[in-house]
């Protein structure tokens, strides 16, 4: 009976053993300091960052909010308008590469690329110049967005256009609720 005892204690020592190892091992992994190129990072006390490049866009206009709810006109705002242009610098901008996010108080979203031109709610669009995706130096575009639920008319509205590999467009607006513009006006 006491030899049973014995094998548990020393198999649960083992168990811990190899606990503590492992443990010990993914802590040393995860602070860098079995780095290759020896010793801790600079700024080991952060996380690390992948910079992109500069922007390539700029907001460029005012942001129109409009709803396509009937009973909800004049109070919320579901569907956004943003005006962006090219800086300038670089290459055109491969549009259907971007990422659009929109934040309004405690709306947070990050809208998927639209086929058509009237986007569906959750959706983006966007109008360049020449009909395709590519926005080139100089030239501005508008950004079409439909939210997956209307936010307060005047509320705070951030929205980021980050074109793939570059920093993103920061627009921040308090869009009030406006007429709805036609597709052609841009």
């Amino acid at each position: 009976m006491g030899g049973s005892e014995v094998h548990t204690h020393l198999e649960l020592a083992a168990i811990f053993a190899a606990f503590v190892a492992v443990t010990t091992l993914f802590s040393l992994v995860s602070y860098g300091v079995g780095a290759m190129g020896g010793g801790s990072s600079p700024d080991s006390d952060m996380y690390p960052v992948f910079a992109a490049g500069e922007p390539y866009l700029e907001p460029a206009g005012e942001v129109t909010g409009s709803s396509s709810i009937p009973g909800l006109s004049g109070t919320f705002v579901d569907t956004v308008a943003v005006r962006v242009a090219h800086t300038g610098e670089g290459d055109p901008v491969d549009l259907a590469r971007a990422t659009v996010t929109v934040m309004a108080g405690t709306y947070l979203e990050i809208l998927a690329p639209s086929k058509d031109t009237l986007p569906e709610p959750g959706t983006w669009s966007a109008a360049t110049p020449r009909g395709d995706n590519l926005l080139g130096a100089g030239e501005e575009c508008t950004i079409r967005l439909r939210l997956d639920r209307p936010i307060p008319a005047g509320e705070s509205l951030t929205v980021l256009v980050r074109p793939e590999g570059n920093a993103p467009c920061s627009i921040i607006s308090s869009p009030g609720v406006c007429t709805p513009s036609s597709p052609e006006k841009d």
